[in-house]
């Protein structure tokens, strides 16, 4: 039976599934003092595990998005674990820097985003689900 018929409610989404790789969390606070900040961490339920995360004043460029990234605790899952493929950490930074001028861009249209996981591999990185909160 295809899956058009067994699929519920109204309307249905199927996609294909996502790659494997690291989870990371991305977000964005509009902070009233310093303005939109961006905060890059350990996703998935180590968010609220490990407490590893990282802020940046948006906007900022790739180079200070690695940094942040460089010095997370699970940095170490991105360079390969256990012979796991090595993330693209490039593409990540590049990610994060687009993140922060879009966060700039925004201003206080937004409240907070806040986008977990993030799945970081070879790849690249893919975004699975994502909370957006207006003022």
């Amino acid at each position: 039976m295809p899956i058009s018929r067994r699929a519920s409610g109204p309307a249905s989404l199927v996609t294909r599934m996502a790659p494997s790789g690291t989870e990371l969390a991305l977000g964005l606070i509009d902070d009233r003092q310093f303005g939109p900040v961006v905060m890059v961490a350990a996703g998935g339920i180590l968010v609220e595990l490990l407490r590893d995360a990282r802020y940046g004043l948006a906007p900022f460029g790739p180079a200070t998005a690695l940094r942040l990234i460089e010095s997370l605790a699970v940095r170490k899952l991105l360079a390969g674990v256990r012979g796991a493929p090595v993330a693209d950490l490039a593409g990540l930074a590049d990610v994060v820097a687009r993140f922060s001028v879009m966060a700039a861009a925004l201003g206080d249209a937004v409240k907070e985003i806040d986008i977990n996981p993030l799945i970081v591999g070879p790849g690249g990185t893919l975004a699975v689900d994502a909370l957006v909160v207006l003022p």
